[in-house]
């Protein structure tokens, strides 16, 4: 439902305090009913007509996603990366937080990769992945596995590499999470993710908010007609953080500390932002309003998704999603500090620059204001 916009601290202040013990076993029950009930877009390939998930409509994931993470409306990132910094293929890959483990089953299907051991909280899930794939060939090439990965006492420099999709904002425990995947990995192995990395607990920015609110204010009725709470939204929902903390605990917890920690613990060799600020937030509970085959809804669709390029382009948006390739460094490094980790997910944040005898001045701070404001100039 629409309501005002919840109080919430920047991603670049302190982080959100660890869950509280119950928090977390509620986690882990609501993962497991959505897995069991196959709502999660995680529990299988694809989930035709998604309220809530944009990626799962295809118009939308080609032209958002596929074309400028890969250059072709057919592309996929996975493919992408994998051909690149999987070649050849690790021996050993640790997966973490893998779902239903379609994209662990992929890596190996592939000969992305040797052997993937896989672990997941949800048992409702790992028992579904090792159903799928039990008969394939390559079933001895996949360790599927329940359980708490901090708790299992893996070996040292035991793995090639870990792959981690969609799950690092989920972690709780997100420093131990990043001591443990930089132990395991042997020297100079691999950190693979893509991840939301937006602020903690979707607590939307609200220079954000005005941006996707003058969008929505664009769009005819018809298309504003929210399913998710049957009525005619006049601003993009604010969900609270009470509302998120009985969603999901865990959802977004420490979603603002991904990119500094990776920075910390990796030296990073690939980083490719892919947006999300507006694309995420702005189509929930109004994708079935749009019909793909229709010219004039991909047109509507394609301009929301232009607007949100050309502002994360120029430094006015933050990216809420990103793909990561970290080489494990010998020694960590000292955490980023405030100022070092200030716009960190955005496209003019110093550290994207490659090295050069002299930097360019600093970029000014985004514009306020809205959408308005920026197309004026100010």
């Amino acid at each position: 439902m629409d309501t005002p916009p919840a109080d919430h601290m920047p991603a670049d202040h302190a982080p959100a305090a660890p869950l509280p013990a119950d928090h977390q076993a509620n986690a882990n029950s609501i993962w497991d009913e959505r897995y069991e009930k196959g709502e999660h877009v995680g529990s299988k390939p694809v989930i035709e007509a998604d309220p809530v998930d944009f990626t799962q409509h295809k118009f939308l994931y080609q032209h958002a996603i596929a074309k400028p993470m890969t250059g072709s409306l057919d592309g996929w990132s996975v493919d992408t990366i994998a051909k690149r910094w999987f070649s050849p293929p690790p021996a050993k890959v640790l997966a973490i937080g893998s779902g239903m483990a379609f994209l662990e089953e992929y890596l190996v299907q592939n000969d992305y990769a040797g052997h993937v051991t896989a672990y997941e909280m949800s048992r409702t899930a790992i028992e579904g992945a090792r159903a799928r794939v039990a008969d394939k060939p390559y079933a001895d090439r996949l360790d599927l596995r329940t359980g708490d990965v901090l708790a299992e006492s893996l070996p040292t420099a035991a793995y090639d590499a870990v792959f981690v999709q969609a799950a690092i904002h989920h972690f709780d425990r997100i420093e131990d999470m990043y001591a443990l995947m930089h132990r395991v990995l042997k020297l100079g192995g691999l950190l693979w993710f893509d991840e939301y990395v937006g602020p903690d607990h979707h607590m939307y920015e609200p220079e954000v908010l005005a941006i996707m609110d003058e969008l929505n204010d664009c769009l005819d009725e018809k298309y504003r007609w929210d399913c998710l709470v049957d009525h005619t939204r006049t601003m993009v929902p604010r969900p609270s953080l009470e509302f998120m903390m009985g969603h999901d605990p865990s959802e977004g917890v420490h979603a603002s500390r991904i990119l500094p920690l990776t920075y910390q613990w990796f030296d990073v060799v690939h980083r490719q932002d892919y947006g999300g600020a507006i694309m995420r937030p702005f189509f929930t509970g109004i994708l079935r309003n749009f019909d793909w085959d229709d010219p004039k809804d991909r047109s509507i669709a394609r301009l929301v998704i232009a607007t949100e390029q050309l502002l994360t382009k120029q430094g006015v948006l933050p990216n809420y999603h990103t793909a990561v390739v970290g080489r494990r460094l010998d020694q960590p490094r000292a955490p980023l500090s405030e100022a070092e980790a200030r716009r960190i997910n955005y496209s003019d944040w110093p550290g994207l620059q490659p090295a050069a005898p002299a930097m360019p001045p600093p970029a000014p701070p985004p514009r306020r204001g809205g959408l308005r404001a920026f197309l004026r100039g100010g």
